[in-house]
């Protein structure tokens, strides 16, 4: 009788020790897998604040550039350059109006002011004297204070629609040249219009 409860204590403390080892055992492998859980986290966590301190010091630099100052590109100017899908002409002598690509929004009326980007050429050889594409930046305007020949062609366009304007001399700058238009010339514009306002 003694015997057999000498053997049941060593059984109970054989169990308890091994319930003990498989415990600690199954601790720490709990607590090594946070670690390593934190650790990821923790790389994660530095990664996107990287990301977030990029994207912090390009609005910054983006900020700090005054917005009066033209935004040129460094390459690929167009003017000086020819249009492209334009064919030189003769002398013009009526107001020709192409839509390549027909807008969906609102119609121009000739009352309303137009936000638009705009590319200038000369019809006689297609040679760009200006292009707002050049400095990234649409201009705005009242159409009753635009040439004639805008006056009378970009009323009916739709916001979203690119046309293309070929206007006579006398419905451009006439007699007046301007900065690379010579006296007397026809001019082509491709106007992309963007908004229209009142």
């Amino acid at each position: 009788m003694e015997l057999f409860r000498e053997w049941r204590k060593r059984i109970v403390a054989i169990l308890a020790a091994v319930l003990f080892l498989i415990t600690s055992v199954g601790f720490s492998g709990m607590v090594i897998w946070q670690m390593r859980k934190d650790g990821q986290k923790n790389k994660e966590d530095t990664k996107l604040q990287e990301v977030l301190k990029q994207a912090q010091d390009k609005q910054s630099a983006a900020q700090s550039s005054p917005a009066s100052e033209p935004v040129t590109k460094k390459e690929g100017k167009l003017e000086g350059t020819k249009l492209a899908g334009f064919t030189p002409q003769g002398t013009v002598t009526t107001l020709q109006i192409t839509d390549p690509i027909v807008g969906t929004g609102a119609e121009v009326k000739a009352s309303d002011t137009i936000t638009a980007h705009y590319t200038g050429a000369l019809v006689a050889d297609g040679t760009i004297f200006q292009s707002s594409l050049d400095s990234g930046r649409p201009f705005t305007s009242a159409l009753s204070g635009l040439i004639k020949g805008w006056q009378a062609g970009i009323p009916g366009m739709k916001v979203g629609g690119t046309r293309r304007l070929v206007i006579p001399a006398e419905q451009a700058y006439g007699s007046q040249s301007q900065a690379g238009i010579p006296a007397n010339s026809d001019l082509v514009f491709d106007i992309q219009l963007i908004s229209i306002g009142n």
